[in-house]
């Protein structure tokens, strides 16, 4: 069973023309680690932007039902 988030972040990246805010619905395969949400949220969103996860700031987030 997917799980859903609503993220909202900001992916700070000189060298990709698409930087900025974003916000949106992420569905992953399995939840997130009750201790690593974030870390592993930025990261999963780092990957699908092909950035480092240390260039993403997550401004909110939360587990949709």
């Amino acid at each position: 069973m997917a799980s859903r988030y609503y993220a909202h972040f900001i992916a700070e990246s000189p060298s990709v023309a698409q930087a900025g805010e974003w916000s949106g619905i992420v569905e992953l395969t399995r939840p997130l680690s009750q201790r690593a949400e974030e870390r592993e949220l930025s990261q999963v969103l780092a990957g699908s932007m092909d950035l480092d996860a240390e260039e993403i700031r997550i401004l909110d987030w939360s587990w949709l039902q």
